[in-house]
């Protein structure tokens, strides 16, 4: 991922074709947008989004695989011939 990149909000909106050009050109990925000297916004490209959004539906399957290992009960647990008669065909 490029460095992160600050603008403020008076350049955005006054450049905002040329800022989505390089986000298209894949020269900017994230900007944080500024408004009076505090970060109020940021701005992804598509790709860093869709990133972003994987990473964390990975992270929600890890913990939720995390979570039934650590409450399975093999005592409770139905083999593979067992739900083969049952649901199988």
């Amino acid at each position: 991922m490029h460095t992160t990149d600050y603008i403020s909000a008076t350049t955005l909106s006054k450049k905002t074709a040329s800022t989505l050009d390089s986000f298209g050109k894949g020269e900017t990925e994230k900007l944080i947008i500024l408004k009076n000297n505090t970060p109020k916004a940021i701005l992804l490209s598509v790709d860093a989004y869709e990133a972003m959004e994987e990473e964390i539906e990975d992270l929600r399957l890890a913990n939720l695989a995390f979570a039934r290992i650590n409450s399975f009960k093999p005592e409770e647990a139905i083999s593979h011939k067992e739900m083969m008669e049952k649901f199988g065909t």
